[in-house]
């Protein structure tokens, strides 16, 4: 910085206000004492701003004294299932749209990279050799040289508060990946689970068929001695029609499911990594939460973090946009040797050196550069209150999954109690058909409402599981301090 001033000249080019190119007086160092003077008054980059939504404290009422501290969880512990851990890492190895979001981070991060190389000087170096003749003499000239082209002395942190801005924005970008392999987890794991029950459902429908087909067969056989009315008969082929139609319908629906997480792995996979359509609720693991859960655990989300990076990089946008009001000053620099001879570039008295500083005083632009402040503040005041709403949302997302976890433990034993009771209730009905005290209607209603229970059990199982991985992805893939989620067991 020693170097700029006071300068002897002003660039070349240079031209006044009026038109006319300007004296080598025209730069005075008073002026450079001015500029130097408004260089050190501080930082023009304003506070990011401090996000002020309405939320409350905590998610839950406060924990007894002696309830146990939050930990963090990971998103590896919460796999009990070693088939679907092998499946999510699948997942996060083959999916095209998180390598599109990989690459998104490589191209901020090269762009950050360009915002550095801007600050510092671009040293060149050249080397030319002419020859020419003229009025019968021939003459020669070589020369090497190292220079410094219109190097801007960042005086006022125009340069800075963009590499800022460049920066925070690579950060942002990173969040923005790491939130887009959170939602990846979350939905191959979802889709695995939907797959598991798809599975079961198609197989209590092709039991409910086949049982529905045996009963027809009985009834056929009955009907054919005279036993059995005709109404019976047709009502025990209707039951077997719609059971068949309801096990095709599981049944595409099965298939529909795995060709769902295939297309998420990006791969087709091995039967062996795929749910049996046994009850899979065990798969995923999720410790109680304890009381008092604090909704700073919020700010962890890698798209808060992203949105807060976002807020920065606004601030650091309106610091470039304000220094952009300032004078701005450049420096070009030469230093080389030249001579008529080749091997005369080594002597003594063949160098040379230049110095060019000039200096770019805006005098009127129409409002251009405070147009361009304003517009820079009216971004960080919208990136300000973007953040808060998605800190809202945020919160919104976990309170609503608290909610509707609160709830399924007892749907879910409402719903155990139904099945059993409707079991129950078949096999008395089995047992009075058979001492004929219970009409095939009684029977076949019997098989309808367990077959519809156990489904409804099923499809309860699916959303509990649902709910664990909403609620973890919510919190952003964990809770409180470094600890790892264990499975059950």
């Amino acid at each position: 910085m020693s170097r700029a001033g006071p300068f002897p000249s002003a660039h070349p080019g240079a031209r006044s206000a009026e038109g006319r190119p300007m004296s080598r007086t025209a730069i005075t160092p008073l002026a450079l004492a001015a500029v130097l003077a408004l260089a050190g008054c501080g930082s023009l980059v304003p506070p990011a701003g401090t996000p002020q939504p309405a939320l409350p404290e905590s998610f839950r009422a406060p924990a007894p004294a002696a309830a146990p501290e939050a930990e963090a969880h990971e998103w590896d512990g919460f796999f009990a299932d070693a088939r679907l851990r092998q499946v999510v890492g699948l997942a996060l190895q083959g999916n095209r749209s998180l390598r599109a979001s990989a690459e998104a981070v490589e191209r901020v991060r090269a762009l950050v990279r360009v915002s550095e190389a801007a600050v510092l000087p671009q040293i060149d170096a050249s080397g030319d050799a002419s020859r020419q003749r003229s009025g019968g003499n021939t003459s020669s000239s070589f020369a090497a040289s190292l220079g410094i082209s219109n190097w801007e002395l960042d005086l006022f942190g125009r340069l800075r508060s963009l590499e800022g801005a460049a920066l925070a924005r690579f950060e942002a970008q990173q969040d923005t990946q790491r939130a887009a392999r959170l939602a990846l987890v979350a939905e191959t794991t979802n889709a695995w689970l939907a797959l598991a029950a798809a599975r079961q459902q198609a197989q209590l429908a092709q039991a409910l068929r086949d049982s529905q087909e045996r009963t027809l067969t009985i009834t056929q056989r009955q009907a054919a001695l005279g036993a059995a009315s005709g109404l019976q008969l047709a009502r025990a082929q209707t039951a077997f029609e719609a059971a068949r139609g309801a096990a095709a319908a599981t049944a595409t629906a099965a298939t529909q499911a795995r060709l769902q997480l295939e297309l998420l792995a990006g791969q087709p996979l091995p039967e062996s990594l795929l749910p049996t359509g046994q009850d899979e609720a065990a798969a995923t693991a999720l410790p109680a939460l304890p009381g008092g859960l604090p909704a700073s655990v919020l700010l962890q989300r890698p798209d808060l973090r992203a949105a807060e990076q976002a807020l920065q990089a606004a601030a650091f946008d309106v610091g470039a946009a304000r220094a952009a009001r300032f004078p701005r000053i450049t420096l070009t620099a030469a230093a080389g040797v030249r001579s008529a001879e080749l091997d005369g570039l080594a002597r003594s008295g063949s160098g040379f050196w230049s110095l060019a500083p000039s200096i770019d005083l805006p005098l009127f632009d129409a409002g251009l550069r405070r147009a361009q402040v304003e517009a820079a503040s009216a971004s960080q005041r919208a990136a300000l209150a973007s953040y808060e709403a998605a800190l809202q949302a945020a919160f919104r997302e976990v309170a609503d999954a608290l909610t509707v976890r609160d709830g399924l433990a007892e749907r879910l034993a409402a719903q155990q109690a139904q099945v059993a009771a409707a079991a129950r209730s078949l096999q008395l009905v089995e047992r009075s058909q058979a001492l004929g005290g219970s009409s095939q209607l009684e029977l076949l209603d019997a098989q309808r409402q367990l077959a519809a229970a156990q489904q409804a059990l099923v499809a309860l199982r699916q959303a509990e599981a649902a709910n664990r991985v909403g609620l973890l992805k919510a919190l952003g893939g964990r809770w409180g301090e470094e600890a790892p989620v264990q499975p059950p067991g």
